[in-house]
């Protein structure tokens, strides 16, 4: 009896933890899905020094959610250990590299009236995402899920084929996350404070562009004499946006599989397609229509076999 209550609340466990892990992907692709509209209200700001300023303001933030969660003891304890583990060090500094560069291109293309391919770029990334999962953590689809993945890879690969131009934004997009998660994924640490080590370890970076743009452009540091009220808010706010769903992110990879995560994520490329089409009139051809629809059957087979898998999966008692 002892063993199969054991077994009983290890399930419910698992399952509390799935699901928690669920409702944090979704809550971070659907920020991410409305991003765009953010991006376009101070899209007259320099991509780098956006960048530099989601960076800071993204840093300084995590420091009192840190100090929220944590005493100072064990912060410091924590810190110490992550900066005393080179290989883990490397790991966020890597991870770091890859999103700082996401970040960079995708304020670009949003800016620059290139959100269609933007989205493209991850409608392409869970596919990766897929494919990293079973070549680099052994994860396992049925064959269902493969003909779901199938099918969106189609959708994806018509998109590419007919667009007319090779869609180097969503290509560079769609990879470059794909390897920030699987990073995050093999990294064994907290999401809110691997998150902090990885800006802590580019802050040098970012202040040493502040001082230079300070240099050149005369307009203070962080571009203090340069920008309005409104937008100053903008770029401060820059920091719960882009801080928000990562947390999210990294605690959703930490809890449901990578395969999971990347068919979740075609939730934010379609809200920005969206966007792109109905609130800033880019192009929506007959591409993009048999492309869309491939790829969100391939999410509705993906769901219902994994629905009905999980209710067909009995409790062990042993």
């Amino acid at each position: 009896m002892s063993k199969l209550n054991s077994t009983q609340t290890a399930h419910n466990n698992l399952t509390e933890n799935n699901t928690a892990g669920v409702l944090c992907g979704l809550a971070a692709f659907v920020i991410w899905g409305l991003v765009p509209i953010f991006f376009k209200e101070i899209s007259h700001v320099p991509p780098l020094e956006f960048l530099a300023h989601r960076m800071v303001w993204s840093f300084v933030l995590l420091i009192f959610m840190l100090f929220f969660r944590r005493s100072l003891p064990t912060l410091i304890k924590d810190v110490r250990a992550i900066m005393s583990n080179r290989r883990l060090l490397m790991m966020l500094f890597a991870s770091a590299t890859l999103i700082s560069c996401n970040w960079l291109i995708y304020i670009w293309a949003v800016a620059n009236n290139h959100v269609v391919e933007a989205s493209l770029g991850y409608f392409i990334n869970p596919l990766v995402n897929v494919a990293f999962g079973i070549l680099f953590l052994g994860e396992r689809l049925t064959k269902t899920k493969l003909m779901a993945v199938g099918l969106a890879a189609i959708g994806v690969l018509y998109m590419v084929v007919n667009s007319g131009i090779f869609p180097w934004i969503a290509l560079v997009l769609g990879v470059l996350f794909a390897l920030y998660g699987l990073i995050r994924k093999k990294a064994h640490v907290g999401s809110v404070i691997g998150l902090w080590i990885e800006l802590l370890l580019l802050m040098p970076v970012v202040i040493g562009y502040m001082l230079y743009v300070n240099v050149t452009t005369g307009g203070g540091f962080m571009g203090i004499d340069k920008h309005d009220d409104y937008t100053w808010m903008m770029l401060m706010l820059s920091g719960v946006v882009t801080t928000a769903p990562l947390v999210l992110f990294a605690s959703a990879a930490i809890r449901i599989p990578l395969s999971t995560i990347g068919l979740l994520q075609y939730i934010a490329p379609s809200m920005s397609l969206l966007l792109a089409i109905f609130l800033w009139h880019e192009p929506f051809t007959s591409t993009h229509l048999v492309a869309f629809s491939c790829i969100w059957g391939a999410l509705i087979i993906y769901s219902v076999d994994s629905f009905i898998l999980n209710r067909k999966r009995p409790v062990s008692p042993l």
